[in-house]
């Protein structure tokens, strides 16, 4: 895919995570969401949270629930392992409905990452986390819309894993 389909990529998640009722975004910057972070940062009607560490998201997502704000993550694979103790200590144990969405590195095709992706269904798994592999633009708005209400109902995060063919990025 070229960048084109990239940009029009980050437009079609973005534009799904607004009709899942999302207008909070934390994100952490990562080559291979870039555009979608940009396409958040650009847009108006959410309010973005530039973060330097991804448990710092754990907690800034927390509170803009607690104000009444609905939430999103996203953040780079490596991240969210790195961000487990937080995800456990906040997310889960006062109920904070986050949805995450990870760059799923290491997933078929992608090279350099297999251990990475061996692990990160099996961490999710263990945290209690359901998680949907999101790889056709056409299913965006089902699964994330689908996963913000999966998240409200059992108050808990959802993760939503992002494919590089998804992502248009190589």
């Amino acid at each position: 895919m070229d960048n084109m389909d990239a940009k029009q990529s980050a437009l079609a998640i973005v534009a799904g995570l607004k009709k899942a009722g999302i207008d909070f975004v934390a994100t952490l910057p990562d080559e291979k969401m870039l555009e979608v972070i940009r396409t958040v940062e650009k847009d108006s009607g959410l309010r973005h949270i530039p973060l330097c560490r991804e448990e710092e998201g754990v907690g800034i997502c927390a509170g803009a629930y607690l104000a009444g704000r609905k939430t999103a993550l996203i953040l780079q694979n490596a991240g969210f392992l790195n961000s487990c103790n937080a995800v456990t200590t906040t997310s889960l144990q006062f109920q904070i409905p986050t949805l995450l969405l990870i760059y799923f590195a290491g997933d078929i095709g992608d090279r350099g990452f297999t251990t990475l992706g061996a692990v990160t269904e099996p961490v999710l798994q263990a945290l209690g986390i359901r998680s949907y592999v999101l790889r056709k633009t056409e299913e965006i708005d089902e699964i994330l819309v689908g996963a913000q209400i999966l998240a409200e109902d059992s108050k808990r995060p959802v993760a939503v894993l992002l494919t590089k063919s998804l992502l248009g990025v190589k």
